[in-house]
């Protein structure tokens, strides 16, 4: 590829990040005031943002009230909870169209669907739960997806 046709590319990528961030301006926070990277993406015209450990669990509460749908992933052992990543999630309307399809990289995902009815399917350790939404884009909805502890070894060593 020559060179003038690189910058044809890379000027097009740039344009369509800024048109991203033009379009759904809650991003620019967490690009200009230096949050912490947190995952995020883009597909059929549904913005997300995956994450929420450690440090970034603060960023991830205050994102969260700026998407209609906030979804948190816990294991649970009597009152001992961990919250979970690595949970394949997938979003589809009411005609079973997918909207978004992906695996998380923390236990909240906070999700930008246009208003409507969605099923709301997660997969941990092949373990599948589902849950019905309807979205309400004036307001934060949260949904959380409950797995039991099946290791309670893990559990006993880390309440000593």
């Amino acid at each position: 590829m020559s060179d003038n046709a690189q910058g044809i590319v890379i000027t097009f990528v740039n344009f369509k990040i800024i048109t991203a961030i033009a379009a759904f301006g809650f991003l620019l926070p967490t690009v200009i005031l230096g949050q912490p990277m947190l995952a995020q993406g883009a597909a059929d015209n549904v913005t997300y943002i995956s994450g929420g450990i450690g440090e970034e669990a603060g960023d991830m509460r205050n994102i969260a009230k700026d998407y209609p749908i906030e979804i948190v992933f816990v294991q649970k052992l009597g009152l001992h909870e961990e919250f979970l990543a690595n949970v394949k999630v997938k979003i589809q309307d009411m005609q079973t169209h997918t909207m978004l399809d992906m695996t998380t990289d923390g236990p909240v995902l906070v999700v930008n669907l246009p208003a409507g009815k969605y099923q709301i399917i997660a997969d941990y350790n092949n373990d599948v739960k589902q849950q019905k939404v309807v979205v309400n884009t004036k307001k934060n909805q949260k949904v959380v997806f409950w797995w039991p502890i099946v290791d309670k070894s893990h559990v006993e060593e880390s309440s000593e």
